[in-house]
């Protein structure tokens, strides 16, 4: 009796189990590359620094391509599509030069105020 249930359920034999073998399946991050809405390339690049302010982060806009260039201070939470989605808007809006051109000299005047104070 011993040996038909081990035969019957098991179909031991002599043989080992089989090991189950589990797929991974692979985690897509998201693409650092966005569409220019200027110029239409796939070089459009969006990196974060840290912020003076608490709970921001600066996000920096570049594209290779045609040189657009933009900072915008954006919540801690937000993530580069966010960050691309309010780009593409303000560009439809035709906003785009003007958002952008604004925040770089007031940057530029910031550093030289500083340069200035020391002197």
């Amino acid at each position: 009796m011993a040996l038909s249930f081990q035969l019957g359920v098991y179909n031991c034999m002599g043989k080992r189990r089989k090991k189950r073998i589990k797929r991974q399946r692979r985690v897509l991050k998201p693409t650092r590359y966005f569409q220019c809405p200027r110029c239409n390339s796939m070089t459009l690049t969006i990196d974060f620094k840290k912020s003076e302010r608490y709970g921001f982060k600066r996000a920096i806009i570049r594209c290779g391509t045609c040189g657009l260039y933009c900072e915008r201070e954006v919540p801690e939470a937000v993530e580069r599509v966010d960050v691309y989605n309010t780009v593409v808007d303000l560009a439809y809006e035709g906003r785009l030069e003007d958002e952008c051109r604004g925040e770089v000299e007031a940057a530029e005047q910031a550093a030289g105020e500083a340069v200035g104070g020391e002197e």
